[in-house]
């Protein structure tokens, strides 16, 4: 064990987790293995965070919580996920991820996620990234039926169009899509 402790210390994430829980659920220790483990991540983000305020250039460690997210989702807590994700952050595919599973229980709270992806996706000045985004958008329009407010979804695309006019493409798919 404490080999493959070792290892999760200095490389906390989530394959080196499952090896951990691997070997701990062999020994019928994984509650105590399970506390520690996270604590290691929490530091781990936390230290991520405090260099990310002094150094603005940063590489390699994401300074969010996207590995305990990562985590939470592998163990199926999405409740977990949801908190931790609102608590430190987490990267774009997660967001997404969240967002898709919580969709049917928390409808509000994957609308929010949604509507927050749309702007970052468009910036991405792709092609594909508008195909994304025509997709995001059209998860927002469902959502706001289920929600009953289906009115709202005409003015978010006003605003979209104004704001994005000159990205001919975008304007193209806006036109030629299906709500």
């Amino acid at each position: 064990m404490a080999l493959i402790w070792a290892q999760y210390a200095s490389h906390p994430y989530l394959e080196t987790y499952r090896k951990v829980k691997h070997h701990a659920d062999r020994i019928d220790r994984w509650a105590d293995w399970r506390e520690k483990a996270l604590a290691v991540l929490r530091q781990s983000a936390a230290k991520a965070k405090q260099k990310a305020v002094r150094d603005s250039w940063v590489w390699g460690e994401r300074a969010d919580h996207s590995e305990l997210v990562r985590i939470f989702l592998w163990e199926k807590d999405v409740e977990a996920a949801w908190a931790e994700a609102k608590n430190g952050g987490c990267s774009h595919d997660l967001w997404l991820d969240l967002a898709a599973k919580r969709e049917k229980d928390h409808p509000e709270d994957a609308l929010t996620v949604y509507l927050a992806q749309v702007e970052p996706t468009l910036d991405r000045k792709k092609n594909d990234a508008y195909r994304e985004a025509i997709g995001l958008l059209r998860k927002v329009r469902g959502l706001l039926v289920r929600l009953g407010r289906e009115s709202e979804f005409g003015d978010r695309l006003a605003a979209l169009r104004l704001t994005h006019k000159p990205k001919r493409n975008f304007m193209k798919l806006l036109d030629h899509a299906k709500w």
